[in-house]
Order: C-alpha cells, then structure tokens, then sequence
C-alpha cells in the first residue's frame, strides 16, 4: 500500500495508526528527518530491517539507526548507558542527537550488523 500523508500542520490519529500497523507488519515507511527523507522499519525485526538494505542497496556491514522517541525508550532496548553517556543524554535530548550504545537483545541483529552496539538517534 502506498499512500502519503501531509502531517505538517496536523497528525490525523488514524494515519497514525496506520503508519504504525504497515511497521508492525515488517512494511517499510518513508519519514523526514531534520535534514532528509529516511526509510524506516521495525527495528525489533529482521525481515524488516533486511528490506532496508535491500531496498537502499546498502552494505550488509552498514549499520542502521534506531530512532527514540523519548529517554524511557533508550532504556527499554539498550543496556544501561555509562555516566557520560548519561550526561549526554540528559544535556541533548530531545534533539536531534545521536550516540552509539551497546543493545538490549530487543533489537534485531539485523540491524547492528551483528554488533553488539548501534546508533540511537532521538527522533
């Protein structure tokens, strides 16, 4: 299915649900960024995360980003950050921010690559 969604002035909660059921379903989403467009999967899943590197081409020793919604989340699907990172975290979220943390199995390793850590940008 594909469809666009204007959201610039107002987020309809039924697009919403709808965006959020095609990622529940291994479907992937395209999304703004601060500064691009970015196509976006569930990140709990490896059929879905494939589909990005195989849609993009993308080298299979190219981690993906995992985007956060807000702290509690960090902590949901990462092991628990160091002091500094602590106070990273604190000083720069919410913003746009990025740092790389070790995951909680959660996260597919699809994702990483393999690797034990991958890089959290709040969204």
């Amino acid at each position: 299915m594909s469809k666009i969604y204007n959201w610039k002035n107002n987020i309809e909660e039924n697009e919403l649900n709808e965006v959020v059921q095609c990622l529940k379903n291994d479907s992937l989403v395209i999304l703004p960024t601060e500064t691009v467009y970015g196509l976006a999967a569930n990140a709990f899943s490896d059929n879905a995360c494939k589909k990005i590197f195989i849609a993009k081409g993308r080298a299979q020793d190219n981690p993906l980003i995992v985007h956060v919604s807000n702290k509690k989340m960090i902590y949901d699907i990462v092991e628990k950050p160091n002091e500094i990172e602590e106070k990273l975290i604190d000083a720069f979220m919410p913003g746009p921010f990025t740092l790389i943390l070790n995951k909680k199995s959660c996260i597919c390793d699809t994702a990483t690559c393999f690797r034990k850590n991958c890089w959290y940008k709040n969204a």
